[in-house]
């Protein structure tokens, strides 16, 4: 599912019902994430610093994950972040 397909839910419904448990932690846990980062935005205003921030913190812990999983042999799903604001 990505932010662009928003608006079409039932995509995302027949998506969801094909996933194995595993992907549907997974997911349930990005879904949690994104909800919890554009929850607090809101409730703290966006300012471009702010999310600037919080950008940069998310990416450190990204870049963290990916060498944590390196170093067990578990290569990351991702080579990099998945953004489109650099």
């Amino acid at each position: 599912m990505r932010i662009e397909n928003v608006g079409e839910p039932a995509a995302f419904k027949s998506q969801i019902a094909e996933m194995d448990e595993a992907q549907l932690v997974a997911q349930s846990l990005v879904q949690q994430g994104a909800v919890h980062a554009v929850g607090f935005l809101l409730k703290y205003g966006c300012t471009e610093q702010l999310a600037t921030d919080m950008l940069a913190s998310l990416r450190e812990n990204a870049r963290l994950l990916r060498a944590e999983a390196v170093r067990r042999g578990k290569p990351d799903l991702f080579d990099s972040d998945q953004t489109g604001f650099n």
